[in-house]
């Protein structure tokens, strides 16, 4: 039989096989009692962001955090609860926090700029006072003209930006249409193993190169030039407006090659910016204080529920832990971390058998490129080898290359779900291609319609950890979610607090993944699988969701 023709017949198979599936429909309604009668999960996201965030990779932050998610967990009995820390500790030499961040117009009108400084860049040693000038060249020979002018000065380097207005609801949740629309999408190839290297981002860039230049010649780089200069900060802006902003960090955390570089709320930025245009002189004080701390020992937080006849097989789910830092991180992703760990919670307190172990991973260095997740992949089940150091470098672009190399753990894996879709409720789940878990989820469906999981979507989600277990060949997943204001309004924004989740999705997410969990825990079977596609496959994927 060919290839295409056994794929054929194995999907047309598969309803017969999803009708065959045993639900235990008496555990399902303890679990759905403790997750909806008895939830303590925005109590554990308020802990997660009102108290321990943010949680910013490698930060003292997210150590307490981590600490704390450790204390809770075992104070549920739950087994072999700890901060495993990551093989490979070279990706985030130092720590990073800010501790005070104060900017405004002194002159010709005194106003606040909201802001924030990028991750691991320096401070001003207290209160500054400079000039603003307006540079968006990118041109270096037009910048080097400059030399001499810019020290203790504040560089905007955008022009002001063109803010839309809100014509479209902030929040939406997805209509059956939309839905329906999803899962009737053409129907893609199974896509198999990512090639070695394939996906994923690393740490963002602070500031930008110059100018195209000459073909084949170094770009110019602007902020290399203004720290000799001596200024006094380089500050940027994005378009959302509304007072809202993303953040991310510089790629560097050596204070000594950085300059402080500040984030600013467009409609202030542009304030400024517009001023400058018309050659009126504009002064601007700040008061940041950055602290930096000794290299940390980078972790994800896992905890057990061992299991019984299958034990030596495991199921995972998780979340990533870490955050970015202008807000304490509740949609991205305290949501996902508070809902996993509420699940781990739920299928304690509610006595269920498990067959196989279920273990929770708490991802850090997500938003860096996935690089906690793919490091405890790597060693507990498959990996391509070790990356190259990165001594200088914060986080790291890319993933190791080479043979995949596994470990015996890797046939005995039998699912990873994931959330860090927001705070929105759980819809269904993504397949990630893999056509044979179809009708066995929607098998599972079925009893968890009144918590509105309803359908699937066949083709591939990315940017989160369930690639990591997806690119080496393991069954990983992760939820379709409603919007709600993810990207509209908390996506990296500096208003992700614990204000903008919705408590209801929250405990039917963490009920919904108990659930999941525990039919994949009970299965007979392991999931099915991917076919590992061969070496030169287009994998694809981003880090840093």
């Amino acid at each position: 039989m060919g290839l295409a023709t056994a794929v054929f017949a194995a999907v047309v198979a598969l309803p017969l096989r999803a009708a065959n599936e045993v639900i235990d429909y008496d555990s399902l309604a303890k679990i759905k009692a403790e997750g909806m009668q008895n939830s303590q999960v925005m109590e554990l996201a308020s802990w997660m962001t009102d108290v321990h965030g943010p949680r910013l990779s490698g930060s003292p932050g997210i150590q307490r955090a981590g600490e704390w998610a450790v204390a809770e967990m075992k104070k549920w009995g739950l087994a072999n609860v700890a901060l495993e820390p990551w093989v490979d500790q070279s990706r985030f030499p130092r720590g990073w926090t800010n501790e005070k961040f104060y900017l405004a117009a002194v002159s010709p009108q005194a106003f606040p700029m909201t802001g924030m400084s990028s991750a691991w860049t320096p401070g001003t040693n207290g209160l500054i006072r400079g000039e603003a000038v307006l540079i968006t060249t990118t041109d270096g020979a037009k910048i080097t003209k400059l030399a001499g002018t810019l020290k203790g000065k504040f560089v905007l380097t955008q022009a002001p930006p063109d803010v839309a207005a809100y014509w479209t609801p902030q929040a939406q949740r997805y209509t059956a249409e939309q839905l329906d629309a999803m899962e009737n999408a053409p129907r893609v190839a199974e896509l198999g193993l990512a090639a070695p290297g394939a996906g994923g981002r690393g740490a963002v860039a602070g500031g930008r190169a110059g100018g195209p230049g000459t073909p084949g010649a170094v770009p110019f780089n602007r902020n290399e030039f203004f720290l000799k200069e001596g200024v006094a900060g380089v500050l940027t802006t994005n378009a959302r407006g509304h007072g809202l902003f993303t953040i991310g960090g510089s790629a560097t955390a050596d204070p000594a090659i950085s300059l402080p570089s500040i984030v600013v709320a467009a409609e202030h930025y542009g304030r400024v910016a517009r001023m400058l245009q018309k050659n009126l002189p504009v002064t601007i004080e700040a008061d940041i204080k950055n602290t930096y701390t000794p290299a940390p020992t980078m972790f994800n937080v896992v905890a057990e529920i061992p299991g019984t006849d299958k034990a030596d097989e495991i199921v995972m789910l998780g979340a990533h832990f870490d955050s970015w830092h202008s807000s304490t991180g509740a949609t991205d992703n305290a949501a996902g971390s508070a809902a996993m760990m509420e699940a781990m919670r739920i299928l304690k307190a509610s006595g269920v058998r498990l067959r196989r172990t279920v273990r929770l991973g708490l991802w850090n260095g997500e938003e860096q490129g996935l690089i906690g997740s793919r490091d405890y992949v790597a060693k507990h089940f498959a990996g391509r080898g070790a990356p190259p150091p990165a001594p200088a470098a914060v986080g790291g672009r890319g993933g190791p290359v080479g043979p995949l190399v596994m470990t015996p753990a890797h046939a005995k894996f039998a699912g990873y779900f994931n959330i860090d879709n927001g705070t929105g409720a759980i819809r269904g789940v993504y397949q990630q291609g893999n056509g044979a878990v179809g009708p066995i989820f929607r098998a599972w469906m079925e009893p968890l319609r009144d918590l509105g999981t309803t359908h699937l979507n066949p083709g591939n989600t990315g940017g989160t950890d369930h690639q990591s277990f997806d690119g080496v060949g393991l069954p990983g997943f992760q939820f379709i979610q409603d919007p709600v204001e993810y990207n509209t309004v908390t996506h990296h924004y500096n208003m992700d607090s614990f204000e903008r989740l919705q408590p209801e999705d929250m405990r039917r997410n963490a009920t919904i993944a108990a659930a999941f969990v525990f039919l994949t825990a009970n299965r007979d079977e392991l999931l099915p699988r991917k076919a590992m596609a061969a070496p030169g496959a287009a994998g694809r994927g981003r880090g840093g969701q």
